[in-house]
Order: C-alpha cells, then structure tokens, then sequence
C-alpha cells in the first residue's frame, strides 16, 4: 500500500487522511463520533471473522502477522470511504465496540469451562466452535443501535481508551504532532509507551501495549516513506516491542498475584 502524505494544510483544512487515504478520521478535541450507529452486515461480519481467528489461529492474541493486519485495517477503511464523512468515525466506533464486545463475550466463556485461562493458552478443542455457535454471539451480532445502553461494565472506560489508540491513534498521535511541529515530523512516544508497558501486569495487558507498538510500528514505517521521521524511529518501536514480547513470558507467572495492583496502575498509564 502507497502511504499516504498529509501537509500542514490538509490538517488545517479539514482534509487530513489516516494511513489508509480516509478523510474525516482526525479525533484531536472530539468526542461526539463515540455514539454507535448503523453498519453494515458485511463489516459486522468482516469484525466477527476476525475476532474468530485471534481465538482459534492465536488463543485469544491479537497474532503477529502485519499483512493480516493491514488487510484487515484495509477493508474497513475501504468501507469508511463509501459513508458520509461525518459517519466515518462513528462506523469505526461502532465496529471497535462491536469487537471488543465479541472478544469479551469469547473470553468470559471459555473462562467459565476452563478457571484460569488468559489470552495465549491453549483452548479445549471444540470449545470455540460451541462458543461462536451460541446465543450470545447471535445476540451481539443482531444489536441496532438503540438497544445496547446500560450494558457497559467498570472496564469500558480501559476498552475504550485501548480502542481510540488502535483504531484511530494514528490521526490523533499524528495531528497533534503535527499542530507542534510546524515540519509535520512523525515520532513515537517512547516514554509513554514505557510507563504502559512498566505497569501491565497481565498477558492481556502486555498483549494490549503490544497491539499498540504494532500500530506505532506501521505509523513510523509510513512516516519514513514520506520523510517524516527518520530510521532511528523505527528502530525504537522495534526495540521496545521486541521488549514487550519478552514481558509477556515474565508477566504470565505472577499474573494473578499482581492483577488487582496492575490493573489500577494500568489503567492510569493507558489514561495519560
């Protein structure tokens, strides 16, 4: 995929794109496009698929596989550009809900047949196939918008958080460096990064960080294609998530132990 290149001007004008060439993605100073609206069955279907493969390819991870990321992250953009411009957040919102909220549902079952499980363990063969058969599954799938209120549990304002940063981060990230940087130059935040990583204290919190530095990663990457950053960038995020990789065999001994001190600090490093 060609990066796209975004000037000071297209930010000031409206008209800056994400990574994918979509106008209208640029969340800096807002938060009205957190509001779940109409989608269609296709990208619900296209969420659902892939919520199935981090399950039954990958045990609950999100993979480490760039080019089904981007092919993913690709579909939905495509889709992004058929909606009015002032939809498109929204749409992107609605599908990040809609998976977490898929993703959730998968976790707390397979907990409740197997005590202890986290996202990297193995899963009893034919588990999954009930889980994704199941009512619940249906139910997520059929919502409209409307009939979802009062479902949010304490952990949201976390998912969230995570989902602006995956899904959107780049516009945000990215247009605000812009708005410091008259040059409109790319950088990783690597001590906000740190702070996440220092304070996860779970395999899914570590995942979560990790998910981010791929993201970070594939924004530098592009930024270094449009000379907006340089290659020092790039081997920054690569360091740090080869780091993370390590943490994740650390965290997954004493994760229980730790959790309830973790997720508090956690919670605090991915707010800030």
């Amino acid at each position: 995929m060609k990066a796209v290149l975004n000037t000071i001007e297209d930010l000031r004008s409206g008209h800056f794109k994400n990574s994918y060439g979509v106008e209208g993605m640029l969340v800096t100073g807002r938060s009205d496009y957190k509001k779940i609206i109409d989608v269609s069955d296709e990208m619900k279907e296209h969420v659902l698929k892939n919520v199935k493969q981090a399950y039954y390819k990958y045990n609950g991870m999100s993979g480490d596989n760039a080019a089904e990321e981007r092919a993913y992250q690709g579909t939905l953009n495509e889709y992004y550009k058929t909606l009015d411009r002032e939809d498109r957040l929204s749409a992107c919102w609605t599908l990040g809900q809609l998976g977490l909220k898929l993703s959730q549902e998968v976790s707390d079952s397979i907990k409740e047949k197997v005590p202890g499980w986290t996202a990297g363990k193995p899963i009893p063969e034919g588990l999954l196939d009930e889980i994704f058969a199941g009512d619940r599954i249906a139910e997520i799938m059929a919502e409209k918008p409307g009939n979802t209120e009062g479902n949010a549990k304490d952990s949201d304002l976390l998912k969230e958080n995570q989902f602006d940063e995956l899904q959107i981060g780049a516009d945000q990230t990215q247009g605000a460096e812009e708005e410091k940087k008259p040059s409109g130059k790319v950088g990783f935040n690597q001590g906000k990064r740190a702070r996440q990583l220092a304070s996860a204290k779970t395999p899914e919190q570590v995942q979560m960080v990790i998910s981010l530095l791929k993201k970070d990663l594939s924004d530098c990457e592009n930024g270094l294609a449009n000379d907006m950053c340089d290659e020092n960038e790039v081997k920054k995020v690569k360091a740090m998530l080869a780091k993370a990789k390590e943490r994740m065999g650390q965290v997954a001994q004493n994760a229980d132990d730790e959790k309830q001190e973790g997720d508090n600090s956690f919670l605090i490093n991915m707010l800030m």
